[in-house]
């Protein structure tokens, strides 16, 4: 029986995606697509299947990057009747795909854990500088309070040289008779 063959818009709508799209992965994950003699791009199942588990892994999160370097290990299977794997290489799948889900877990904690650090220090440093903010004012207060006891008792020292003034000297000498 002969496989069904596909062009890139039939295969875009079984897949849900836009033939720019197949385009674009196939460029970037250097997939080896099939042509005709005219050169135009066909898809068989395998190559359908090899675009579904691209979309899911994208849909799961995971990078181009990332699926470039599960496309060469084998960790795409393919449905029954393509090519047949061992258990080593099932063995190495498995590995390579825990080794995957292991590092994203990480990467998550990771990133959560600096979230929460740069969270609990921003905090800290607001409280600090809260802190600090009060103090300043605090000892600006006192000296202000200072200086204006400071004026007052010049103003009523300016008072009182005043009245004194006003009433004559304070301490005026008298006049002897001198006879």
């Amino acid at each position: 029986m002969k496989e069904k063959r596909r062009m890139i818009s039939e295969a875009a709508k079984e897949l849900g995606l836009e033939t720019y799209t197949l385009r674009a992965w196939e460029e970037e994950l250097k997939l080896n697509i099939p042509r005709n003699d005219k050169g135009y791009r066909y898809y068989g199942e395998k190559e359908l299947h090899t675009f579904m588990k691209i979309r899911d892994m994208r849909d799961e999160g995971m990078s181009m990057d990332e699926i470039k370097e599960a496309l060469p290990k084998n960790v795409i299977p393919f449905p029954a009747g393509g090519s047949s794997v061992g258990p080593q290489d099932k063995m190495e799948q498995f590995q390579s795909v825990m080794v995957k889900i292991m590092g994203r877990a990480l990467n998550e904690q990771k990133n959560q854990l600096s979230r929460d650090i740069g969270d609990q220090v921003s905090r800290q440093v607001a409280k600090e500088m809260d802190y600090q903010f009060r103090q300043k004012e605090e000892s600006e207060e006192k000296r202000f309070q200072k200086i204006d006891e400071l004026i007052r008792l010049q103003q009523q020292s300016r008072e009182e040289i005043a009245a004194t003034k006003e009433r004559g000297f304070f301490f005026k000498k008298k006049k002897r008779n001198r006879e």
